[in-house]
């Protein structure tokens, strides 16, 4: 019987691919195709912030910002907006002029309750087929500016679904932890003809560097997008950052840099090293099989509340920084457990403004001490997690030297690549 619906199974197949072009496999279908079969992570999405990147303004619960407030930071009425863009931290309005989208001059302010113009700079590039539709629709044309539907939806992280509903779902669609897939959108950077904001062309499961090229921080250059010491100042910019950390390369040390202190790679090592094994629901793969480090959708819920934790920092690092030597975390953290600070607030500080405030956690692991503070104003871990925002920095510098020797910190250095501090046989 088995036999008999393979058969039928593969001369189903057989006769679709006959009728199907290659290039109707590129076809796009709207995230409302992907609901009947796949119900949970639909409805996850469907209350996501991914559906609230751009929306008609006139749809329900939709308008943030208060256009009642007199004020010079707005340029535009209402009545000239159609759709929003955003809302959690700002939000920004697109008019259309009978051929395009158009972006309006002005934006709400949420953290301030206020619009600015100075916070509308155009984005360099007024027009929102180069700039903003690439992340913020679905299946754009960029040479007629029309697309599937707006947001980012099912096919912005799984490539076109075409071939996939037109086979049942037998025929294969992009899924993977790979980092690149949200990168696409959550870094800065040109296509590679320089004319879009965004790689054109690029598809979940491409490399991303064949359509896009990244902006990156120039060490002890401070601008707009990095701090001088190459943390990153500007949002968007999660993927560049997180290639300069250890997570981004937990596979390749486990391959490549573990000397065998602590006894033989197993698959159990990949329960914390590799992102594709992480999230394997099923057969998990095996070590000579997995591909990638500890990526975006291992932390992340990729389908609901992205500021939800899939994971937290413990399932990982145990009760502190030094899984492996355990004895060393009695004095992780001086401030005590009483304090409640957790992972992130010392070693992933909120260096990224947004919204008028530092809301947004840098996404390269590592301490920012007090003294990263004084070349350029940048946010450091002790007054920006949660503890210490009442404290001059000489006194906060004092007490970091005193309570944090160097043989127990992981700190970014101000010359670039992560490094650890180690003592003799520590790891």
């Amino acid at each position: 019987m088995r036999f008999l619906t393979l058969c039928f199974v593969v001369l189903v197949l057989g006769l679709v691919g006959v009728k199907l072009a290659p290039a109707d496999r590129q076809t796009y279908v709207g995230s409302e195709s992907c609901a009947s079969c796949h119900t949970a992570a639909y409805t996850a999405w469907k209350d996501s912030q991914h559906t609230r990147m751009m929306r008609p303004v006139n749809a329900p619960g939709v308008l943030v910002a208060d256009f009642e407030q007199e004020t010079d930071g707005r340029q535009f009425e209402l009545s000239d907006a159609v759709w929003a863009i955003g809302g959690k931290w700002e939000q920004q309005f697109m008019g259309h002029d009978g051929e395009t989208e158009t972006l309006l001059p002005g934006v709400w302010i949420k953290g301030k309750g206020k619009w600015d113009f100075k916070g509308w700079d155009g984005w360099e590039v007024p027009v929102p087929v180069r700039r903003c539709h690439g992340c913020h629709t679905v299946g754009l044309d960029v040479t007629t500016g029309k697309f599937v539907e707006p947001n980012i939806g099912c096919e912005s992280c799984h490539g076109p679904g075409g071939w996939h509903v037109r086979t049942l779902g037998f025929g294969r669609i992009h899924s993977s932890a790979d980092a690149q897939v949200c990168g696409q959108c959550h870094s800065r950077g040109r296509s590679i003809s320089g004319e879009y904001f965004f790689g054109v062309g690029y598809r979940p499961g491409d490399e991303l560097a064949h359509y896009f090229t990244e902006v990156e921080a120039v060490e002890g250059q401070l601008d707009k997008e990095w701090w001088s010491n190459g943390f990153e100042r500007s949002r968007h910019q999660e993927l560049t950052s997180w290639r300069q950390g250890g997570h981004a390369n937990s596979l390749k040390s486990l391959r490549e840099g573990y000397d065998g202190r602590y006894g033989e790679v197993t698959s159990d090592c990949l329960g914390c090293h590799a992102g594709d094994y992480i999230l394997a629901d099923r057969r998990k793969p095996g070590i000579e099989d997995v591909k990638e480090g500890i990526t975006c959708s291992v932390c992340h819920q990729s389908h609901g509340e992205l500021d939800k934790a899939r994971m937290d920092c413990a399932d990982c690092h145990g009760p502190g920084a030094f899984y492996h030597e355990p004895q060393r975390n009695a004095a992780h953290v001086a401030c005590g457990a009483s304090s409640g600070v957790g992972c992130v607030g010392c070693h992933m500080p909120k260096v990224v403004q947004i919204g008028g405030v530092f809301a947004l956690h840098t996404h390269r692991p590592g301490v920012v001490p007090p003294a990263d503070t004084e070349p350029d104003g940048m946010p450091n871990s002790c007054q920006n997690g949660g503890c210490h925002a009442d404290r001059p920095l000489e006194w906060l510098r004092e007490a970091f030297a005193r309570s944090y020797p160097a043989h127990l910190l992981h700190i970014v250095p101000r010359t670039g690549t992560p490094a650890l501090v180690k003592t003799a046989g520590a790891i």
